[in-house]
């Protein structure tokens, strides 16, 4: 049977309503709106039946790995086509009480937070303010290395990428033990070097935080500054804040909890890792982080270019080995890092992606630039619910794709015949 044209596009518009409502109906029974329409810009709209069963298999999957994992709480959200599609609380804020997790409620994201210090790098790279290939020496003139050499060589590219040559995780412990950022950098000029700047993937926390004297030297601002004003302000990460007392004064927190006796206990907030906030410093909700992630995307061209996310996306030293973040990701195959991410390949996909612990909080973040996809993982135990949550959501999302992109395509076509008048 052959549809006229007018009977083509009216049953395309009856099925399109159809979907609208079955995925709408889905949507409200598994998640939380967290953001009004104004707060994002949409590009497609989301699929229907496709996406609402992968949804719905999704939802189902956490609840399991939620109960599995004997999780007290977390957050998830998933974004595609520059929309949010889930955003759900899950368990609660501390043991003992019935005071629920929501979209709203803060974590620390740890590791998370060193994106965060790569796209802020890469927006001010675009503004002319720095290079990639300065030398950080130009804006940090007391910054040295037991090779005077190399510590001239090093460049604003390597502090972000972790090809500093440093040793693994140099003085970490003395992030534990609260040291000032630029005591810690001094120090750093009695550590021995793997090799010379660029040559070598090397995980580091205290050299990433010189980042911080780099741009305070570069724009006249502080870090947290910096952070607040460019990112959360114009993304309208409302909850998010990059410090200690901000994170104890809000009241509508996550508070660590830790295993005890074969149940949980409630731990405090550390200030921890507060003292290089570019390493591990920010706090968010997955309400931020969904916001976050659109712009990630692509969706919020005016806050993050394209070109400045080809460059903070693209791979800049070769991360050698497959690391224990990966074990739970069937298709991996090689990663990277970029400027303050990992860069993994996966089955047929590059995934931007970095995950963090610190004071008994777990993240994890993945965008699949590629299918216009992420999600966002948060939870306030050292469980190991993010860490198998997402592998199998991107393995999930593989076994929907086509049938998604179908689904796409066919309202591609449906927005083309109603902008063209019918004859």
């Amino acid at each position: 049977m052959i549809l006229k044209p007018r009977l083509f596009y009216k049953n395309f518009r009856l099925v399109r309503y159809l979907c609208s409502g079955i995925l709408m109906l889905a949507l409200v029974h598994v998640s939380t709106s967290i953001t009004s329409k104004e707060e994002v810009s949409p590009h497609l709209p989301v699929s229907c039946v496709e996406l609402d069963s992968f949804l719905e298999k999704f939802d189902q999957l956490a609840g399991e790995l939620f109960a599995e994992s004997k999780s007290p709480g977390a957050a998830i959200a998933i974004v595609k086509n520059g929309r949010i599609i889930y955003g759900r609380g899950l368990g609660v804020k501390r043991v003992g009480s019935n005071d629920s997790i929501d979209i709203h409620t803060a974590f620390r994201i740890a590791s998370v937070s060193k994106t965060f210090a790569g796209v802020l790098t890469g927006k001010l790279v675009g503004q002319g303010v720095l290079r990639w290939d300065d030398p950080v020496q130009r804006y940090y003139p007391q910054f040295d290395l037991k090779n005077q050499q190399y510590a001239s060589k090093m460049q604003v590219k390597h502090i972000l990428s972790q090809s500093t040559g440093l040793i693994q995780h140099a003085y970490t412990n003395y992030i534990e033990e609260g040291w000032d950022l630029n005591s810690m950098i001094s120090a750093l000029k009695e550590v021995d070097l793997m090799g010379e700047p660029g040559r070598l993937f090397s995980y580091q926390n205290v050299a990433f935080g010189v980042i911080e004297p780099i741009l305070k030297a570069a724009t006249g601002r502080d870090y947290n500054e910096l952070v607040q004003s460019e990112i959360f302000e114009p993304l309208r990460m409302k909850d998010a804040s990059i410090d200690y007392a901000s994170m104890v004064a809000n009241d509508n927190i996550a508070y660590p909890i830790f295993p005890r006796r074969g149940g949980w206990t409630t731990g405090k907030i550390s200030p921890t890792y507060y003292n290089v906030p570019s390493a591990g410093g920010i706090n968010a909700s997955i309400s931020d982080m969904a916001n976050y992630m659109i712009a990630l995307s692509g969706h919020r061209p005016e806050v993050f270019s394209k070109q400045m996310l080809e460059e903070v996306f693209a791979p800049e030293i070769d991360t050698n080995i497959r690391w224990k973040y990966f074990s739970r990701w069937e298709d991996y195959k090689k990663s990277y890092y970029g400027m303050g991410w990992r860069i993994v390949e996966n089955n047929e996909s590059t995934i931007a992606y970095h995950g963090g612990y610190v004071n008994g909080y777990r993240s994890q973040l993945a965008i699949n630039k590629d299918e216009d996809l992420g999600i966002c993982v948060l939870t306030n135990s050292p469980t190991s619910f993010s860490s198998k949550l997402v592998p199998e959501f991107l393995k999930l999302y593989d076994q929907y794709k086509e049938r998604i992109h179908m689904e796409e395509m066919s309202q591609i076509t449906i927005k083309a015949l109603e902008r063209k008048p019918l004859m």
